[in-house]
């Protein structure tokens, strides 16, 4: 089965939120080298013109021994609903079948309904092939 993990970004507002992106992304990390899979950094530039959060934290990802060739940068999203609509494309492009979601704790019952399969629907993902796990 061909899966994938996305991580979610945060805003750059506060030191707290840029230290739960990097938090996730340390998550995102220790599932790719278990899962030897693909992660998808997900998140635009809302709050900085210069640095998407998708990139910060690939950027960090990298650091932590994150292969270039195995991240996907999403930039486009600014809210937790943009992240699954436009990794949902990124999914069916790359025929990815399950997704593990790295999402922070106050969000996690909103990205498990906007991954399942009623919200998200996709031939190829449903809530049976996404799990949510919650970091920061």
């Amino acid at each position: 089965m061909k899966k994938v993990i996305i991580c979610l970004g945060d805003t750059f507002l506060k030191p707290r939120t840029v230290e739960n992106m990097k938090l996730r992304t340390e998550k995102a990390v220790d599932l790719y080298k278990q899962e030897k899979t693909k992660i998808i950094f997900t998140g635009g530039f809302k709050t900085n013109k210069d640095l998407s959060e998708a990139k910060f934290m690939a950027q960090y990802a990298v650091k932590l021994g994150v292969a270039n060739a195995d991240i996907i940068l999403e930039e486009q999203a600014n809210t937790t609903i943009g992240n699954a609509v436009y990794c949902k494309k990124i999914l069916e492009d790359n025929s990815f079948e399950s997704a593990i979601v790295v999402t922070p704790r106050r969000i996690i019952f909103e990205n498990q309904n906007i991954y399942s399969k009623k919200s998200y629907p996709t031939k190829n993902l449903n809530s049976k092939k996404a799990k949510t796990i919650s970091v920061s």
